[in-house]
Formats: structure tokens, sequence, C-alpha cells
């Protein structure tokens, strides 16, 4: 493929610079800031990060998008560690439309992607789960055939990737992967949902980015810590200092 078509690829990448530099500097970008919580500090979320996204998705003018898309399929995520699918439902089944944050469209309304995006370090894989179920079960349904998880973590604490978040994260990313493969049909479609992550290191002004498949998480184990992994190709890292 193509830098060139690579279209929703460069549109993550340059949100990601974008949010890497008003958080690694003045923290804004264009109009949008960052809103203070009660004691002052600053809230972060995945809208900044979906808001300056759509800013790129409109400065083409080519293609259009949907917020808060339904779902093609029905989902239960009562118990948010296990959710169900189904393709069609009966009433008082707990099965319902889910949505998906954002979805791209051509010129002539044709459905090319759907992205998920999401901030901060869960505790459980519950949530990534639900995201990655929903992506990976209806690619399928894309022209394109390919969706994104577009990811980002705030590090305030020095070396607190390398030593414990990274592989919190990774672990969740890992079980997930594994908790929805038996409810996908085509185990290619964990190929086609790719994963952007960028982890910003705010107290020396630094970033690291990773991307791979929903599939490739397999080359991760469960347990490994990121100074012991030993092949990294699969993560495709990018590290850089704003400074410079």
């Amino acid at each position: 493929m193509s830098v060139e078509e690579k279209v929703v690829e460069n549109l993550i990448e340059k949100s990601f610079d974008d949010l890497v530099k008003a958080l690694t500097n003045n923290g804004t970008f264009g109009q949008l800031v960052f809103p203070k919580t009660r004691n002052k500090s600053e809230r972060y979320s995945e809208q900044e990060l979906k808001q300056i996204f759509l800013e790129h998705v409109k400065e083409k003018k080519s293609d259009f998008y949907s917020v808060e898309t339904p779902t093609e399929y029905f989902y239960c995520f009562k118990n948010s560690e296990n959710p169900t699918v189904k393709e069609n439902h009966e009433k008082r089944d707990n099965h319902k439309a889910a949505r998906f944050d954002v979805s791209l469209y051509n010129n002539k309304y044709e459905l090319l992607n759907h992205i998920e995006f999401k901030y901060g370090n869960p505790k459980k894989k519950g949530p990534i789960c639900k995201d990655f179920l929903r992506l990976a079960k209806e690619v399928k349904l894309t022209n394109e055939k390919k969706s994104f998880f577009v990811h980002y973590l705030n590090i305030e604490k020095e070396n607190a990737w390398e030593s414990s978040k990274f592989q919190k994260l990774f672990e969740n990313y890992r079980k997930s992967v594994d908790e929805i493969e038996n409810k996908i049909e085509d185990k290619n479609d964990l190929s086609n949902v790719e994963l952007y992550l960028v982890c910003i290191h705010r107290k020396n002004k630094s970033a690291s980015t990773y991307h791979f498949s929903l599939a490739d998480l397999k080359n991760y184990t469960v347990g490994t810590k990121y100074s012991d992994i030993t092949d990294k190709l699969w993560l495709n890292e990018k590290i850089f200092n704003t400074e410079n």
C-alpha cells in the first residue's frame, strides 16, 4: 500500500503529532483546550483526540463522517469481561445495537472504516475487549475491510511506561484478543483491525508511538515486561522528542 493510499493512517499520525505537541507545550490545539477539574488539574479523555482527528478529516474536504454510528449487529455487555454478539436478536435477550465513535465514508456515502478512540490504561480488560469485539466483528462490513482502535496514554512519572504501564496495558490487549477470538468467524478480521497507540511522556517532552494489528498481539506473551521483549519489530515503535 502506498503512502497516498494510507489515508486514515496518515490522519491518525497527524492527530498524534498535534496531540503530543499540545500536551507537551501549551496544552492547546487551535481553539481546543483541555478542561480543568475542581482541583485545577487538567482532565484528559479520548474526546480531545477525536476532535483533533475530525479537524483533519474536515481539512480533506473529500470524505464524510458520522459520530456514534450504530452497529449492524447486537451486543450484550452485561458481563463487561465477556461481551456477546448476535447478528439478530429477540426482545428481552439483553442484546442491543452498540456505537462506533467515528465512521468514515466516501463521497458516495459508502462506509469505509470504523474508528474507536480510547484514553488511559483500564484496570481490567473489559472496556478494551468490547471495542475490539465490535471492530473485529464488523470490519468485514466496511468497504475497505479495515478499521482502527486509536489509543493514547499520558504518562506523568518518568520511566512508568517501561516499568509497569506497558506490561499492564499489553496484558489487557492480549487477553482481549484471546477473549474475542472464538467469536470471530474469519480470523483474518483480526488482521484487518489496526491499533494505533501513542504514549506521551510529559515530563521529558517526548512520546513513543506504536501501530500493529489485533492479530499481531499474538506476538506478546502475558507477563512480559517491555525490557524483556527481544523482538519489537511488530510494534513499529517510534520514539521522538518534541523539543528537537
